[in-house]
């Protein structure tokens, strides 16, 4: 048999192909940070949507808040963490609860660590297997957008595929007896805020932001978060907050069978079809 040399390509095609790998490289680098997202900065102020709930759309029920007009109707929610510890899901499915925000993590008011919360594994996935629709919140101590990122970047990791439906909520608060955002302006507080609800967004889910009427009138400006709902904690039944919300956490003090004590009640506007 003939043997045949090896041949060496041309330096021109061995350059084209390296640049082209090259390229290549570049594009799957792009979007693997697209993917995960960056923070392009506080975009144009806009009006803030004022609330458009009537008064009368508002009745209680065996202790617990309900919505119904001609636009919207609600649904019955609970928040949950750590705090709760085991939860009974299939009571908690069978007293009427139809969503629950479940804790996903934190990050330390002190140490600035990144944290589980040490229960939203098993919350997670025995809540959906009784049927209750879930979403997830983060308690963020960020004091920058790029931790603020990184922030939305850990929650995302532990959602993806997991069946998560309902809001990812950005929780900001402060904390008695000290913690990393008593120093922060209103602009730096809400960049931050913007950065990890624009990553939440960029990744397919629907960011809220959560805080009771002082922190979202008095150290947010929500002119320039008017793309994302918010979720109101307001411990009364019937708020004067003046500007819209699509989720409404009304007492910290709810009962329901299968939680042991006390747990947050929440309810969710509907837009009928």
């Amino acid at each position: 048999m003939r043997k045949h040399k090896n041949r060496r390509l041309p330096k021109k095609y061995i350059l084209f192909a390296s640049l082209i790998a090259l390229v290549m490289f570049a594009a799957t680098v792009t979007v693997f940070y697209i993917v995960l997202g960056s923070y392009d900065g506080l975009g144009m102020r806009h009006a803030v949507p004022e609330n458009s709930y009537s008064t009368e759309g508002f009745h209680r029920e065996k202790g617990r808040i309900y919505y119904e007009d001609d636009t919207y109707t609600s649904v019955a929610g609970i928040d949950v963490s750590y705090y709760q510890k085991d939860i009974d899901w299939e009571r908690v499915k069978a007293a009427g609860i139809d969503f629950a925000m479940i804790r996903l993590g934190y990050r330390g008011t002190h140490s600035g660590k990144l944290t589980m919360d040490s229960y939203f594994k098993d919350n997670l996935r025995e809540a959906k297997a009784a049927g209750v629709d879930v979403g997830v919140y983060f308690f963020s101590q960020a004091q920058t957008t790029k931790e603020a990122i990184r922030e939305a970047r850990f929650v995302l990791r532990h959602i993806r595929g997991k069946g998560v439906t309902y809001p990812v909520a950005f929780d900001m608060e402060p904390v008695e007896g000290g913690d990393r955002i008593t120093g922060l302006t209103v602009s730096e507080k809400t960049e931050i805020a913007d950065a990890f609800c624009q990553v939440i967004r960029r990744n397919g889910y629907t960011p809220v932001i959560y805080g009771n009427p002082n922190w979202l009138l008095e150290n947010l400006d929500l002119r320039y978060l008017t793309d994302y709902p918010v979720w109101l904690a307001h411990y009364t039944d019937s708020t004067d907050y003046p500007y819209s919300y699509v989720m409404w956490q009304y007492t910290q003090d709810g009962r329901v069978d299968g939680i042991r004590g006390d747990v947050d009640l929440n309810l969710y506007f509907v837009e009928k079809e």
